[in-house]
């Protein structure tokens, strides 16, 4: 014989056999139904919550990577940065001391001393704005006035190292994207073609240039420096890939890898072309305005590190 129990629902009192699971008659309905007692999915919620959380972690560290391996990219040029405000500062400490000793000269030693100055704000100010923390909303930019300042950030005047840096923009072209996050991938690059051509005797050459091809933005960073073999090309934009000395350049087989998220981010693309031994091209393309799909991928995912709602793009 089987055990009996009588259970109450909805304020009806029902009894059943019960075999194997729990199942109960409701006789206000005049008729008989079956229904098996289900507990609550607790187990699937929970596990829902946990895809989240690991979802927001993930998104954290992206973040913190990108801002880490910007910060790497302002640190390689640490000792560059340093010898070129101690170029400037000297000059300075100098006509300041002139004009002390000579009251004659004061007039133009106070005005060189200024000329200086305003070299090493234009300097810091370049590397805060690069520095300035993440991408942020986007906003029109004019593409040469942000690439200026990226080289600008450098601190040191190319020509120092016979190297011949061009910059070929049309003066009006804007685009509207994250200012931060472009101005790191354009300073990758630049650093990449620094050290390329640093690495081989003769002339040394830089150009970067700008075009709007139809839908696109087109920019190009090309150096006549040492070139990549041609069996390590499809391995540039890997994660921790790198072909410098550990601790000689500073290189993490990172910043290559970064740049093609960010672009991926903005709906961009970037491409590499390059001859061993004559120099190597990369080709970034970008839209002229960030798409509405990106914009809302980005946002969804800051919003997810965050721990905020997604807010969709207009």
């Amino acid at each position: 014989m089987g055990r009996f129990h009588i259970l109450k629902f909805r304020g009806v009192f029902a009894e059943n056999r019960i075999s194997g699971q729990c199942v109960c008659i409701i006789a206000a309905s005049g008729k008989d139904k079956r229904n098996t007692l289900k507990s609550p999915p607790k187990r699937k919620d929970a596990h829902q919550q946990q895809v989240v959380r690991l979802r927001r972690q993930v998104n954290m560290l992206r973040d913190q990577l990108r801002r880490s391996q910007q910060l790497a990219a302002v640190g390689t040029m640490t000792a560059m940065v340093a010898h070129e405000f101690n170029n400037i500062l000297t000059p300075i400490i100098n006509y300041a001391q002139l004009a002390r000793m000579n009251p004659s000269m004061a007039t133009k030693a106070v005005a060189k001393a200024a000329d200086g100055g305003k070299r090493a704000a234009a300097i810091c100010d370049a590397l805060l704005g690069i520095t300035s923390g993440r991408g942020g909303e986007a906003s029109s930019e004019n593409l040469l006035a942000l690439t200026t300042q990226t080289v600008a950030a450098m601190a040191r005047e190319p020509l120092k190292d016979s190297i011949s840096l061009e910059i070929s923009i049309p003066p009006r072209l804007e685009i509207v994207t994250r200012r931060v996050e472009l101005q790191q991938v354009i300073l990758n690059l630049l650093m990449n073609a620094r050290s390329a051509v640093m690495s081989k005797s003769g002339s040394r050459y830089i150009k970067i240039s700008a075009v709007q091809t139809g839908q696109d933005i087109e920019i190009t960073v090309y150096d006549n420096g040492i070139g990549i073999p041609k069996a390590n090309l499809n391995k540039i934009f890997e994660p921790f890939f790198t072909t410098k000395q550990a601790g000689k350049d500073g290189g993490n087989g990172l910043g290559l890898a970064i740049c093609r998220q960010i672009l991926e981010g903005m709906g961009g693309t970037i491409s590499v072309a390059s001859t061993p031994g004559e120099g190597t091209t990369f080709t970034v393309r970008i839209k002229p305005e960030i798409p509405p799909a990106a914009k809302t991928v980005q946002a969804a995912r800051y919003a997810s590190a965050q721990g905020e709602p997604v807010r969709q793009a207009r």
